[in-house]
């Protein structure tokens, strides 16, 4: 655990984040940051050595340093920093772990004197002072880093929200977005900017969420069209109707009810389209393909519609629910 927390575990493949130790062992960030903490005490060199002699103690091969000549590795710093505000720097430390040392992701300094010298050649950084109590030293951008999209939508999703939003509502906010959800949900798992704050949760990191603001958090009407979820019903004639709200974007995309979507993994179903055929497909409890249909009749964004897959048939309809009727 110590081990890991300090970044010297080479199977490790990089140093993990404190809460992600926390949670693989069942203990508390605390209880890690110590063990840290006390490995780190036990094997500082002496003073004037480096940080070689740290990994020379334990057998392991020392990591290798970045160079201020790499600008693709300070600016992805700087974009971290824009996206967090200054970080004290073992917490930019288990950020950087998280992207397991892809480009422009390479290991940062590991002590804070090589890493002032780093961040002062490369430039575009601000470091305080050691505290006096012994706090650790804090960096910070100068001026804001332009952000790729994927970056830009999770700052704009989180930065009003320090207590963490639900993973399904990010995957759907991409969407809207026009972002693809598996793309989002990838970036969560190695996104150095982000970090779970719960079961499920997601926030920036650094951020913290204040008693005071906690009430309008959870206010906020952002909520609201979760209220109607999707469900289903069987037809008379055996049919199974899906009612949904239609999502917001390009590609919209619904998710089976689960109780039924065993019945339906995998199948296509044919819809009568005037004179184009289409089909609407089932891939992983989700149903495709029906946008085109949408557009004919008119619905939009959060208007109430219904799907009537035919199971036997393997044909499909989609009307507007209000109606309860079909359209071909």
């Amino acid at each position: 655990m110590a081990l890991r927390a300090a970044g010297l575990d080479s199977a490790e493949g990089g140093r993990a984040s404190l809460d992600a130790i926390a949670a693989d062992l069942g203990v508390s960030r605390e209880t890690v940051r110590r063990a840290r903490n006390e490995l780190l005490h036990a094997i500082e060199p002496r003073t004037g050595a480096t940080i070689d002699v740290v990994y020379s103690l334990l057998s392991l091969p020392a990591p290798s340093q970045p160079s201020a000549d790499s600008p693709a590795t300070a600016r992805a710093l700087r974009r971290l920093l824009t996206m967090t505000g200054p970080l004290p720097w073992d917490e930019v430390l288990s950020a950087w772990a998280r992207a397991g040392g892809k480009p422009p992701y390479s290991p940062l300094p590991a002590d804070v004197a090589s890493m002032r010298e780093w961040a002062n050649d490369a430039g575009g950084f601000t470091a305080s002072a050691v505290e006096a109590d012994g706090g650790p030293m804090t960096i910070g951008a100068v001026l804001p880093e332009a952000l790729d999209q994927v970056s830009q939508f999770l700052l704009d999703a989180l930065r009003e929200r320090p207590g963490g939003v639900d993973r399904n509502v990010l995957l759907e906010l991409a969407q809207e977005a026009g972002l693809k959800p598996t793309t989002i949900a990838t970036k969560l798992s190695i996104h150095p900017a982000v970090t779970r704050v719960g079961r499920g949760m997601w926030a920036l990191r650094g951020r913290r969420p204040s008693p005071s603001s906690e009430p309008a958090r959870v206010a906020e009407p952002r909520r609201a069209p979760r209220v109607r979820p999707t469900t289903f019903a069987w037809s008379p004639d055996g049919s199974l109707l899906i009612e949904f709200s239609v999502p917001r974007g390009p590609s919209p995309v619904v998710a089976v009810p689960k109780a039924v979507s065993e019945i339906v993994e995998g199948r296509e179903f044919g819809v009568d389209a005037g004179k184009k055929r289409m089909r609407i497909a089932v891939r992983n409890a989700r149903l495709w393909g029906f946008r085109p249909l949408l557009s004919e009749l008119g619905l939009h964004g959060g208007a109430r519609a219904t799907i009537a897959l035919n199971i036997l048939a393997g044909t499909a309809t989609i009307a507007p629910a209000e109606r309860r009727g079909t359209s071909q």
